[in-house]
């Protein structure tokens, strides 16, 4: 079992992906391996097409090595061929223009880095298959660590941010204060198990935004949140 995945979810198999069979694809595979994670791989455009149809994979990870064109295609093709599937790139900037992308990470920070991106991406897919009947449009789910793990678009279109950007932020980059807001009101909600209130949260252009909130832990330990924009309040009554 991974040691930083929550030992309550499953652990998800990937398929590797690459443009060529090298050092730097073994190398990767090795780290997801020895985290105990099953691994595929496949180098090649047309070979790692022929796996998504065929090859049982949850997580889709494509390597640097991939051009920008090619990361874009395969990962939509994931998304065809398994729309729960969750995508992962290994390049600092594979977010980018490419919105089947989950979540971006640059291999040279090391395989902890890899190995905690890989967690935060099922965290993301688990609170995507969960938790989608919770009540409201501007709709958000955190971890622990307070890290976003799964965003709605009204949320993002609320802040200023592209989902994979969203999704790359604490709860303590959006609330304005930081962390000297963030943390006791966090604390205590994990303490209490459920919260209500209002706070101030910073649009990406640093415009200052009032929402209601509505929050729970739930047994999964998921945290989920439904936003309320105070503007939107006042004009429906």
């Amino acid at each position: 079992m991974p040691a930083t995945q929550d030992a309550r979810l499953p652990v998800p198999s990937l398929l590797l992906c690459s443009d060529q069979e090298d050092s730097a694809l073994a190398m990767q595979a090795a780290v997801f391996r020895d985290s105990g994670y099953p691994v595929s791989t496949s180098a090649t455009r047309p070979d790692i097409e022929q796996a998504l149809r065929t090859s049982p994979f949850d997580v889709l990870v494509l390597n640097h090595s991939l051009s920008f064109a090619d990361r874009k295609l395969l990962a939509g093709k994931a998304k065809e061929f398994n729309p729960e599937s969750g995508v992962l790139v290994l390049h600092h900037s594979g977010s980018l223009g490419n919105p089947h992308v989950d979540l971006a990470i640059d291999s040279r920070l090391g395989a902890n880095a890899m190995l905690r991106a890989l967690d935060r991406l099922q965290g993301m897919m688990h609170a995507r298959s969960h938790h989608l009947d919770f009540a409201g449009t501007y709709f958000v789910v955190a971890d622990s660590q307070r890290n976003y793990t799964f965003v709605s678009d009204a949320v993002c279109r609320l802040l200023g941010y592209d989902r994979a950007l969203m999704l790359e932020l604490r709860i303590d980059d959006v609330v304005d204060g930081a962390t000297v807001v963030a943390d006791p009101l966090f604390q205590q909600f994990v303490a209490d198990g459920s919260q209500t209130g209002s706070i101030t949260l910073r649009h990406r252009s640093g415009k200052r935004l009032r929402v209601k909130y509505w929050a729970k832990v739930e047994s999964d330990g998921c945290m989920l949140a439904r936003w309320e924009p105070v503007e939107t309040a006042k004009t429906t009554g």
